[in-house]
């Protein structure tokens, strides 16, 4: 390798270490890695890299970037293998063959679009090679055939390919980039299953070192609590997967409505769901989180009505729940054994929330909602009257929206 070539390339692979100690963007490395790259001497027009992950609607990030656009970052639901993106691909001949290269060159490239898409595509931009590295993060030898390990792909236009000494460049510097993807994308993963098993805030609060047991505060939030109907006939009528099929429709419907508003869903509690709409400075005041409150009881009916339609339609059973709502001053923090510890709320206005779905069923409503969450909310409610609370003495006076109301 040419003595001035080797210097830059040995520069990138200086600064990919060092990245690798404070790596918190991973889009912003990939760029950065790709463009030094370049300037290096790699005549690289497209770059892609794929890794596994671990989240509930994805098994893969992925990321692509050329050097006139900004790199884009984009997540792979489950099944990826069963598409015809993945059959047709030379990533699958690779990983297939326990391969950790595979090149398609110039004397190559015209019979490899025959046979696979995204070659002809590039083939049809003027790319002359492309390129397939296989980077394993275990010993095991068939890790790449796992998806354990990274997976990148170069194209080049230069005419001819790429040089002996680029290809040597591209195999110098990938498992030292690969590092910083893997500890970046372990940093992103810790994210996603945080958020997506502990819901956003209480993630962020463990992120941030909020894990101590008994750990918390006193906060102001609306309350959100609702359950799904008759769960158990329906759960002893349909069996384990048709009821698991249902209770993730209702899920989708309630919970993500929630979060598409501004909640936090704190807790699934078998059938039921536990979710805030904080109060604070940096977050909703008290009238926008009872608004946003109601905009999701309203979203959520909206989505229930068409899921439950296409169920219908497909001759499976609706599904019918309960939401209350209230507002209150609850303890946000950690409970449970120093062992193991949970993020929820905890308090009388937590109480009194699940206490006032209850009383859906009772009232013939979809919707209740308690005197303090009405107050001062200039809408079209409908006094239910007071009612006594299970497990208290006092009695709550209770309204629904008249749009809502099914009286």
């Amino acid at each position: 390798m040419d003595a001035h070539f080797a210097a830059k390339i040995q520069d990138l692979t200086d600064w990919v270490i060092s990245e690798a100690l404070i790596a918190d963007n991973y889009v912003g490395i990939y760029e950065g890695f790709h463009c030094r790259l370049v300037e290096a001497g790699v005549p690289i027009c497209r770059a892609h890299v794929a890794m596994p992950t671990l989240h509930p609607l994805a098994e893969l990030i992925t990321i692509t970037w050329r050097p006139d656009t900004k790199a884009t970052l984009s997540m792979i639901g489950h099944g990826s293998r069963q598409t015809d993106d993945w059959l047709n691909s030379p990533i699958k001949v690779m990983m297939e063959g326990n391969l950790d290269r595979l090149r398609i060159g110039p004397d190559d490239i015209d019979s490899a679009a025959e046979k696979f898409p995204v070659v002809a595509k590039l083939k049809d931009e003027g790319v002359t090679d492309y390129m397939v590295f296989g980077v394993p993060f275990s010993s095991h030898p068939e890790a790449l055939q796992s998806q354990i390990g990274l997976v990148a792909t170069y194209a080049t236009y230069q005419k001819g390919g790429f040089t002996a000494e680029q290809t040597e460049a591209l195999e110098r510097v990938l498992p030292r980039f690969s590092l910083v993807a893997k500890l970046a994308s372990r940093e992103r993963l810790f994210h996603n299953i945080l958020d997506a098993y502990l819901g956003a805030d209480a993630g962020r609060r463990v992120r941030e070192g909020q894990i101590t047991l008994g750990s918390g505060q006193m906060i102001d939030a609306v309350i959100w609590f609702c359950d799904l109907r008759h769960s158990t006939p329906l759960a002893e009528k349909l069996g384990h997967e048709a009821f698991i099929e249902i209770l993730n429709d209702y899920f989708a419907a309630l919970a993500g409505a929630v979060m598409d508003n501004g909640g936090d869903v704190l807790r699934f509690i078998g059938d039921a769901a536990l979710a805030i709409f904080p109060i604070s400075e940096d977050g909703f005041d008290a009238r926008t989180a009872r608004v946003k409150a109601l905009e999701a009881a309203h979203d959520a009916l909206k989505r229930a009505r068409e899921i439950n339609a296409i169920r219908q339609a497909n001759g499976d059973d609706p599904f019918e729940f309960g939401i209350g709502l209230h507002v209150g001053r609850i303890m946000y923090g950690n409970i449970g054994v120093p062992e193991r510890v949970e993020f929820s709320v905890i308090g009388p206005a937590a109480n009194e929330a699940a206490r006032i779905e209850s009383l859906c069923k009772e009232t013939a409503q979809t919707v209740l909602i308690s005197e303090q969450f009405a107050d001062g909310l200039d809408e079209d409610w409908q006094d239910l009257g007071y009612h006594a609370i299970r497990g208290s003495k006092k009695e709550l006076r209770l309204f629904t929206l008249r749009s809502l109301s099914r009286s």
